[in-house]
C-alpha cells in the first residue's frame, strides 16, 4: 500500500508543476504583451536643446489708445450725432416724439465724454476745449427739447 500513497504523490506532484508551468508561460505571454503595450505608449526622448536655442517671444503690437484718441473719438460721433439730431428738427415729417431718443443717446454720450475730458492732460488743452464745448452744446439742446422750445 505504500507504492500506491507515492505514485498519488508523484502523480499530484507532477500535476502541480505541469499547472505552475503553464501558469508562467501564460504570466510570460501576459508580461511580453504589457512590455509592448508600454513600449507603444512612452513618449519619445527628446533631443537636448542647447540653452542658446530659447529666445524670448515677441509680442504682437497692441493697439492702444491714449486718452485723447478716445476724447477725439468721441467728440466727432457727438458732433455727428448733433447734426443728425438738427436735420431731423428741420424735417416737418419726423414728430418730437420720436426725436427724444436720439436726443436721450446725445445727452449719454455727452455725459460719457465729459469723464474722458477730465483724464487729458495740460498738452491737450486745445482737444479739451473743443470737447467742452461741443458737452455744453448738447447739453444745451438736451435742456432746450426738455423745456419745450420746440414746440410749435
Amino acid at each position: 500500500m505504500t507504492d500506491i500513497n507515492q505514485i498519488n504523490e508523484s502523480t499530484q506532484s507532477f500535476a502541480a508543476s505541469n499547472t505552475k508551468a503553464q501558469r508562467s508561460k501564460e504570466g510570460n505571454a501576459f508580461e511580453n504583451e504589457f512590455s509592448k503595450a508600454l513600449d507603444k505608449t512612452e513618449a519619445p526622448q527628446m533631443d537636448a536643446m542647447p540653452t542658446n536655442a530659447l529666445r524670448e517671444i515677441a509680442s504682437i503690437d497692441l493697439n492702444i489708445m491714449n486718452s485723447s484718441d478716445i476724447v477725439s473719438g468721441r467728440t466727432d460721433k457727438l458732433l455727428s450725432m448733433l447734426d443728425s439730431y438738427s436735420l431731423k428738427l428741420q424735417d416737418p415729417n419726423i414728430s418730437l416724439k420720436s426725436i427724444a431718443p436720439a436726443l436721450e443717446e446725445i445727452k449719454d454720450t455727452a455725459g460719457s465724454l465729459l469723464k474722458e475730458t477730465e483724464h487729458l492732460t495740460d498738452a491737450d488743452t486745445n482737444l479739451k476745449m473743443i470737447a467742452t464745448h461741443t458737452i455744453v452744446t448738447a447739453e444745451t439742446e438736451y435742456l432746450k427739447f426738455q423745456r419745450g422750445d420746440y414746440l410749435s
